[in-house]
């Protein structure tokens, strides 16, 4: 499988200032199927993610965590360990030289709120609380909804998807974070002429 599947054509990146990523399955090693990750110990980085977070702050780009924790609209749920969790991520980036410029994430079950993917209301909240434009924004996630998020404000999408099968129309497909975040820098780079 190459790097990349489709054609950067569709990304803008002339003008792009904000990332927006998935946490689940982009920066860290996805839970199975209808549960969480149980505790902070549990959390494990995906190979390549810290170091392609710490790329895009060299390269003055935005770095935003959207995430859908549904897990979080149970009763028994303990929001504390989210955080505690979400801490964690914070700590092993720092530790490779990256951060995350913001973060927020959906307490929701499906279907109660426009906040959690793929509504896009992390995305709107984000670009009021920072006072940015959407225009120039990418969304890269390893699921439909990450995409349809982005679709509804109109960014740019890439998926992270590990067979062709998968495609499910983003603007391009990446095998992982580091290949998407080479391929928009260096796109970026072709368009712009800076790094």
């Amino acid at each position: 499988l190459p790097e990349t599947i489709l054609s950067v054509s569709a990304l803008r990146l002339h003008d792009l200032h904000t990332l927006f990523l998935d946490s689940d399955g982009t920066i860290n090693v996805k839970a199975p199927v209808g549960k969480h990750i149980p505790s902070p110990g549990d959390l494990a980085r995906l190979p390549g993610a810290a170091e392609a977070i710490a790329a895009l702050n060299a390269a003055r780009v935005r770095t935003i965590l959207v995430t859908s924790q549904r897990w979080l609209s149970k009763s028994s749920a303990d929001p504390r360990l989210y955080a505690d969790v979400h801490a964690r991520l914070e700590q092993l980036l720092a530790a490779d030289g990256a951060r995350l410029d913001a973060a927020y994430h959906c307490p929701h079950a499906v279907g109660t709120c426009d906040y959690r993917k793929p509504a896009a209301g992390m995305l709107r909240r984000a670009a009021l609380d920072y006072k940015f434009n959407l225009t120039g924004s990418v969304i890269i996630g390893d699921s439909e909804s990450d995409l349809l998020a982005g679709r509804a404000v109109g960014i740019a999408t890439i998926l992270l998807r590990y067979n062709e099968d998968d495609i499910v129309g983003a603007d391009a497909v990446a095998v992982d974070l580091a290949a998407a975040v080479h391929l928009i820098l260096d796109a970026r780079k072709n368009a712009t002429g800076t790094a």
